[in-house]
């Protein structure tokens, strides 16, 4: 039989690789590594933008939750109840829906998302100025390339994204509530409890890659030249204010450098063995 892919990723030294490997395979496992490399300083300057602002970091739960009839037992996103006020925490996460998006350029089958909690932000104003200067201070991110989904509700927001030089009538798309709500796909509304009624109001940071002048979105969900990095929490009691950032995905922004599906697998595997579980949602990745 064959060596696949998946198998390579999980055998998981470069000397292997190198071994087994067409040339053609080894450029990829570069760029791989590149990214990973990459991934590692979007990290690091995460943590010391947080550090610098006062946020402690926490540990992070294990990635299966032991709630098995939600997301096969797989950690979809940080626990808002288990995180402090005045911190931030590194989640590695795994989504069973996204085993039928792999295609997509920014889908991984492991990812980390980062969530904060800023003690004492007093509204959706003070977590959007957070978000935008996190973005494009410390990351140097391109404000024309920036854009946002949300809802009705976001219309606060207007002040401080036209005071920060993103037009709200030329960068936010606004979503029909209801419509927004029965979706509970979290790009507008975000429920904690996926079967729970609680919800918070979000709006959804999107980054537009490759070399294109494509407009912000007019229409949900956005042209695949548009990625998700992030969401601000702006409103509601269900969960404190605060921003998450998809690391991966502001890596991508960053670099334009990313992974693919298999080359991400090996990663999933092993983080759920270092938790010493086997969710029955992990059946769905192999």
């Amino acid at each position: 039989m064959g060596l696949n892919r998946r198998k390579v990723v999980q055998l998981g030294t470069a000397a292997t690789v190198g071994a087994m490997l067409p040339r053609i395979a080894i450029a990829a496992t570069d760029q791989h590594e590149a990214f990973e490399l990459e991934f590692r300083k979007t990290l690091d300057r995460l943590k010391s933008a947080f550090s610098e602002l006062g946020l402690q970091e926490a540990t992070p739960l294990p990635i299966a939750t032991g709630t098995d009839d939600y997301n096969g037992g797989l950690r979809h996103d940080f626990d808002q109840d288990a995180l402090p006020a005045n911190a931030f925490v590194i989640q590695p996460l795994a989504r069973v829906g996204d085993v039928g998006e792999k295609s997509r350029a920014d889908v991984l089958p492991l990812f980390h998302e980062v969530g904060c909690h800023p003690e004492g932000a007093a509204n959706g104003q003070t977590t959007t100025r957070l978000m935008i200067r996190l973005l494009t201070e410390s990351f140097a991110l391109d404000p024309s390339r920036i854009a946002f989904v949300s809802v009705p509700q976001a219309d606060n927001m207007r002040p401080v994204l036209d005071e920060m030089g993103l037009p709200f009538a030329e960068k936010v798309l606004l979503r029909d509530e209801a419509e927004a709500l029965a979706a509970r796909d979290a790009s507008g509304y975000f429920f904690p409890d996926p079967f729970g009624d609680d919800y918070i109001v979000t709006m959804g940071v999107y980054y537009r890659v490759g070399d294109t002048e494509e407009p912000a979105p007019s229409a949900y969900p956005p042209t695949a030249n548009w990625t998700e990095i992030g969401e601000i929490v702006i409103d509601g009691t269900a969960a404190p204010l605060g921003i998450s950032i998809g690391a991966e995905r502001l890596t991508f922004a960053v670099t334009g450098k990313f992974p693919t599906w298999d080359q991400r697998l090996g990663l999933l595997f092993s983080t759920a063995g270092e938790n010493g579980a086997e969710p029955p949602g992990l059946a769905a990745f192999r």
